[in-house]
């Protein structure tokens, strides 16, 4: 590996590692050490100090992405550039989708001073909707101020150690670089106790090997050589593996993140974290389409039915359209229902006595029906998975109810949503104090 990190660097050096200039070789018992240190389940709290997400085995969790150059608009229908209230929109809206377990931005507001860009992102997140936040930033210097608003809104710097309720997301770049700014982000949070997701956002066949195998390998050694700078700063560090696996379509040179050897990619680096016993970071529910259409749904579901029935832990970019270029609140309520469909299917089917229903069938016998079975009441509502933008209707009724489509319901949803404001508002006060935090940076 290179290692752009004097920090970093000099303590590779000093642990045995072999160093010139800036090449590390890495021996392998220092990586077997460093994933015998790092805890095998990183536990993750809600702005209130709630528990919200143990980050272990195989126990899965959804959220959007971030940072989105463009939006839909919810209204006209039109791409834009994305702006502030955009992100305010999508903390508002996933604060009341229960199947999102995370929030992350999900825009790039274009309408803030670039500079301070991700200090309003965080802002907007924390103000309005109490989710764990996982965050991202320009540069040391901002994730200190970021770190500074956590601490103010958990009460005290040794709470938000305790309980923390943010996670921060930083990475190498591929192939094969711990970057400056990337470590020292990494090293902030390790010093604030905050849990960190390291890990790299590879492009098959132009950042590492194009084959699946070879995608895996590259990207486990930048993950796991991560991992060993992260202990090698504090042992015990909460460090997330894993990573973005998206190979490039060789024709259009266009990033695949809908792709079924995407999904792949992630199953078997999700192997690979349960192998280790680490906790680890992966992406799904997001596709190259640029509407959402049946092209969306098809991509975005299958990548989320697969990281369940594999049991990734932090499963973001939910949401993510045109691959990951442009977002629709709308297309992130229809993954609502993407995410629920998954999660019922991971589930598997409950065979216990009562399941069985052996006493309903021989009440019911033959030429019977099971409408007004104490059985059928007892249990349709566990055994039949019922969506909450699908359509369902007949034809006629359909009709009737204005003939609209999936995407049109949940676009009124969104804005029904929208409407209430947030579940969860942070009391204004600290509002005011996170507000000047951003003013005084």
């Amino acid at each position: 590996m290179r290692v752009d990190n004097d920090e970093a660097l000099a303590l590779l050096r000093e642990a045995g590692c072999l160093v010139k200039d800036r090449l590390v070789r890495i021996p392998g018992y220092l990586l077997e050490e460093a994933i015998r240190t790092a805890p095998s389940k990183v536990n993750v709290y809600d702005r209130a100090g709630n528990a919200a997400m143990s980050l272990e085995k195989n126990r899965t969790y959804y959220g959007s992405g971030s940072d989105l150059p463009f939006h839909i608009d919810l209204e006209s229908g039109k791409r834009r550039n994305s702006v502030k209230q955009d992100v305010i929109n999508t903390a508002i809206l996933l604060g009341q989708l229960p199947n999102y377990d995370f929030i992350m931005s999900y825009a790039i507001p274009t309408d803030v001073e670039a500079k301070k860009g991700d200090l309003h992102q965080f802002a907007s997140l924390a103000q309005n909707c109490s989710k764990p936040i996982v965050f991202t930033t320009l540069g040391e210097r901002n994730t200190g101020i970021i770190l500074e608003m956590a601490a103010l809104i958990a009460g005290s710097r040794e709470n938000l150690r305790a309980r923390p309720f943010l996670v921060l997301y930083t990475e190498p770049i591929s192939p094969l670089i711990h970057t400056n700014e990337g470590v020292a982000r990494m090293f902030s949070c390790i010093e604030y106790g905050v849990p960190v997701i390291y890990t790299p956002g590879v492009v098959a066949g132009g950042t590492c090997p194009v084959s699946k195998a070879g995608t895996i390998v590259q990207m486990n050694a930048e993950s796991l050589s991560g991992l060993l700078i992260a202990q090698l700063k504090k042992k015990g560090a909460a460090v997330i593996i894993g990573g973005g696996a998206t190979p490039m379509d060789m024709i259009s040179t266009a990033t695949l993140y809908g792709s079924p050897d995407a999904a792949m990619n992630y199953c078997a680096m999700t192997e690979l974290a349960r192998f280790y016993d680490l906790p680890n970071f992966t992406e799904a529910g997001c596709c190259n389409a640029p509407l959402p259409d049946a092209q969306a749904g098809m991509e975005a579901s299958m990548g989320l039915l697969l990281n369940q029935l594999c049991g990734a832990n932090l499963v973001h970019d939910v949401g993510y359209l045109d691959g990951g270029k442009t977002g629709s609140l709308p297309f992130l309520v229809m993954c609502e229902d993407f995410i629920s469909a998954s999660r019922y299917i991971g589930a598997g089917t409950e065979i216990s006595d009562d399941t069985l229903g052996v006493d309903a069938i021989e009440t019911v016998g033959p030429a019977g029906h099971y409408l007004d079975s104490d059985h059928t009441m007892k249990h349709f509502r566990s055994e039949i998975w019922m969506p909450t933008v699908f359509n369902r209707t007949m034809w006629p009724l359909w009709e009737e109810q204005g003939g609209k489509d999936c995407f049109e319901l949940s676009r009124e949803k969104a804005r029904s949503l929208l409407s209430r404001g947030p579940s969860n508002p942070l009391p204004a006060n600290l509002g005011v104090e996170l507000e000047r935090l951003i003013a005084e940076s």
